[in-house]
């Protein structure tokens, strides 16, 4: 995503999460509405209501 596409915030089908959760079940909630409406964009690393990106490390990652 572009620093515009991130500073425009969260939308109908733009969800931010800071971190992936642990438990799926708290982000597929999000995922199948995504799948069942117009489709949408699950962006982990970023704050959903600072829309700081704090971004993974090559460990976290991999």
């Amino acid at each position: 995503m572009t620093a515009k596409e991130i500073f425009a915030g969260e939308s109908d089908n733009v969800e931010f999460k800071v971190e992936v959760p642990p438990k799926c079940e708290k982000y597929m909630k999000t995922v199948m509405a995504f799948a069942n409406g117009k489709g949408g964009k699950l962006v982990f690393g970023v704050e959903n209501t600072t829309w700081n990106v704090k971004g993974f490390t090559k460990e976290e990652i991999f």
